[in-house]
């Protein structure tokens, strides 16, 4: 392809990006099927966090249709382009099409984000195949259309346009004669399934109930979600993302094993200082443990110096059930049967 002829054009600016010139951009967009873009401004905070990630992209990826702009140098070519926030991550298509990406800025997310979008949504596939592609992704929806179902096969379809930079979305032949959708989230290694007919709205919440993570970080944007949901919440505090992330990986089974009842939420103490004392917990910790009932009130602050394992978080769990810890203000009396 000519754009590949060109990368002698490349042109560096700082850091260890190896950014591409105008002109270099321009052939690729022309001549590649699809061409992944980062828009950056190179002295900005969220582009040097960016950068590693987007070598490994580069690193990893099996083609070379991958580049970064600098937007400091080229500043009319990105206004051309609409980039109003930096950085901004994009995948064009060669007949036009533009995909852009949303997600956390990380090589394995950015890697599938664009293995995904190249991908037909929904892809139209043979019940004989479509074991092969269940684990094609970390999270596949599967519908089943019976004959006839349009209407059904239209809400699909809709939604798969919709979440295609997110999911990838299959369509096979219905099951015992009837529609239906399934999830499978292979980073929860959960599956679920809707009723053969859902209501309006139904696909549209069950794509975000199956999609949504097993331990869920607490932001500004989601705390009401949680904060009004029946269930418990367990909070874990730590101060840095490389702990919050260990977390998430260590506490998964025991998530799932208490995810009828109890939320696992991990929060950042430098986005939420406050919620220390507020959950019992001493002020400017860098770590800690909390139980809170949003439905009553109560709060079981984990007093103990051992490090947070999860044993030690299951063996907490049973002495607030068997009353053998107190809530904070004391109102609880005996044995606990709901956490």
């Amino acid at each position: 392809m000519r754009a590949l002829s060109l990368w002698p054009l490349l042109v560096g600016h700082g850091f260890a990006w190896k950014h591409v010139s105008e002109e270099v951009l321009r052939a690729a967009l022309k001549d590649n099927e699809y061409t992944l873009v980062a828009f950056v401004l190179p002295e900005t905070e969220a582009s040097k966090e960016l950068e590693p990630e987007w070598t490994e992209v580069q690193k990893r990826s099996k083609d070379e249709s991958i580049f970064s702009l600098d937007c400091l140098a080229n500043p009319d070519v990105c206004q051309e382009f609409d980039v109003a926030s930096y950085p901004a991550i994009r995948l064009y298509h060669r007949d036009g099409e533009m995909t852009r990406y949303r997600g956390e800025r990380k090589a394995d997310l950015m890697l599938s984000f664009s293995k995904r979008a190249r991908k037909q949504a929904p892809l139209e596939a043979d019940a004989s195949i479509v074991p092969s592609l269940l684990d094609d992704d970390e999270i596949i929806f599967l519908a089943h259309i019976a004959p006839g179902d349009e209407a059904y096969r239209d809400q699909f379809k809709a939604l798969a346009t919709k979440y295609r930079d997110s999911y990838t979305f299959i369509v096979t032949g219905p099951m015992n004669g009837q529609s239906a959708l399934h999830c499978f989230n292979n980073i929860n290694e959960e599956e679920h399934t809707t009723e053969p007919l859902a209501k309006i709205g139904g696909l549209e919440a069950f794509i975000k109930r199956c999609s949504g993570p097993l331990i869920p970080e607490l932001t500004r944007a989601n705390e009401a979600e949680y904060t009004q949901a029946r269930k418990s919440l367990l909070h874990f505090f730590f101060s840095s993302k490389s702990e919050r992330d260990k977390c998430r990986a260590a506490f998964k089974p025991l998530a799932k094993k208490y995810a009828e009842f109890l939320v696992f939420v991990l929060n950042d103490v430098n986005e939420y200082p406050e919620m220390l004392g507020i959950l019992g917990l001493k002020d400017g910790s860098e770590t800690g443990l909390s139980l809170q009932n949003p439905n009553t009130g109560d709060v079981f602050p984990f007093r103990g110096s051992r490090k947070i394992t999860p044993q030690v978080v299951e063996q907490f769990l049973n002495d607030v059930i068997d009353g053998n810890v107190k809530a904070m203000d004391n109102k609880s009396k005996g044995g606990h049967d709901e956490l």
